[in-house]
C-alpha cells in the first residue's frame, strides 16, 4: 500500500516509540485492517521502520497507531519527520517483508549494501538494451517475485559461490 500521509504525534515510552499516522481518505481500510495486530515494515518518506501496527481509527481520514522499537535514531529520525506536511507512506505486504528479509540476510553474507544487491539481482537485458534494476523494495513489480527466488538461490548456494 502506497499513499500520502502525516505524522500527528509521537512520544518516547519506556519500552517503544507510538506513532500516530494519518493517511489522507479511506480507501486503505481493509488493506490496514488486515495488518492490525501483525509487525510491518513501514516506509515513511523512505524512511523504514519494523514496527507493530496496533490501532486504527477511521474518520474523514484514516489514522493507525505504531508501536516503533525504541532506539535513539528512530526517535531522531521521527522528530524530523513530524514537521512534513506530507509524507510518502507506504505498509509492506507480506511478500515485501519477505523480500526484505531475505535481502538482509544475503546482503550480510556478501558484504554489500542491501540497495546495491537489490539492484544487482533486478537488472536485466531486453533484447540489445539494459534494463536497470531497482534501488528500494517498495518500487518492485508484481514480477519481483523473481527476485525472490535469485535470493533463496544465493542463501542454498552460500556466500562462497559467489563474488
Amino acid at each position: 500500500m502506497r499513499t500520502t500521509g502525516r505524522i500527528l504525534s509521537y512520544a518516547v515510552n519506556r519500552k517503544y516509540i507510538p506513532v500516530r499516522v494519518e493517511i489522507s481518505g479511506t480507501e486503505c481500510v481493509e488493506e490496514i485492517r488486515k495488518y492490525k495486530a501483525k509487525t510491518k515494515t513501514v516506509s515513511l518518506d523512505g524512511f523504514r521502520i519494523c514496527a507493530l501496527i496496533e490501532s486504527l481509527t477511521i474518520g474523514r481520514n484514516l489514522s493507525f497507531l505504531l508501536h516503533a522499537p525504541r532506539k535513539g535514531f528512530i526517535g531522531r529520525r521521527l522528530f524530523l519527520l513530524v514537521g512534513k506536511e506530507s509524507l510518502n507512506v507506504a505498509v509492506c505486504p507480506d511478500f515485501e517483508d519477505k523480500v526484505l528479509s531475505f535481502l538482509g540476510t544475503v546482503a550480510a553474507t556478501r558484504n554489500v549494501p542491501a540497495s546495491e544487491l537489490l539492484y544487482e539481482l533486478s537488472s536485466f537485458r531486453k533484447g540489445d538494451t539494459g534494463v536497470p534494476g531497482k534501488k528500494s523494495v517498495f518500487d518492485l513489480s508484481s514480477r519481483g517475485r523473481v527476485i525472490m527466488h535469485k535470493l533463496a538461490g544465493i542463501l542454498k548456494e552460500g556466500p562462497c559461490l559467489r563474488p
